[in-house]
């Protein structure tokens, strides 16, 4: 009997310790890839300007390269514990080449590189020390670098555009003690199902 209670005095004991080291934990580093739809401030204006360049050119983009996004992500946990701030930064690519419409010749290619820096935050819904359930927003700036070449004359060109990018991730979950593996359902420049891991510290 009194060797059942001191392993349950124990455990509680180690318990509490856990959740109290847990509690300390305010930062938090975090990696993930995400698929889907992406980059989306320039997806409706990509789609018009394929249709123009067809008309107007005699030439088509095809064979889409989707890289999916990259993201690093940093929040810190403030004392009420449903709330965290910081910021996200992505990284998104997608090519393409240039063909002629007459006979689908390849005269070139386009690279776009999608670079995102957004403030964000996220609400727990539940947060335990093993597990959470929370939704996050961001919102920020997207730079977009174009850049194409030319087979024909070996000619390279490159432009680039700023514009406005935001994450909505309606539902996230997260497991784990101070590494943590994550998964999250949105809409944005994350990607519309993005999975990684995270360090809190």
């Amino acid at each position: 009997m009194k060797k059942f209670l001191l392993i349950v005095v124990a455990t509680i004991m180690a318990t509490g310790i856990a959740k109290a080291q847990n509690e300390d934990l305010k930062h938090e580093i975090g990696i993930s890839y995400g698929v889907g739809l992406s980059t989306i401030s320039d997806g409706i204006g990509h789609g018009i300007g394929s249709g123009i360049f067809d008309s107007m050119t005699g030439h088509k983009w095809d064979n889409d390269r989707r890289f999916g996004t990259l993201a690093a992500e940093y929040f810190y946990h403030l004392d009420n514990p449903k709330v965290a701030v910081g910021g996200i930064a992505t990284f998104a690519q997608y090519g393409e080449d240039v063909l002629k419409k007459s006979n689908d010749e390849k005269i070139g290619k386009r690279t776009r590189n999608y670079i995102s820096l957004m403030p964000s935050m996220k609400y727990y819904w539940l947060n335990k020390n093993y597990y959470g359930l929370y939704t996050k927003l961001a919102a920020g700036a997207m730079l977009l670098l174009d850049n194409q070449k030319d087979y024909t004359d070996n000619e390279k060109s490159n432009s680039s555009k700023a514009y406005f990018a935001f994450q909505v991730s309606a539902i996230g979950f997260e497991f784990g003690a101070k590494f943590r593996g994550f998964i999250e359902v949105g809409v944005g420049e994350q990607g519309i199902v993005l999975g990684g891991l995270k360090m809190k510290f």
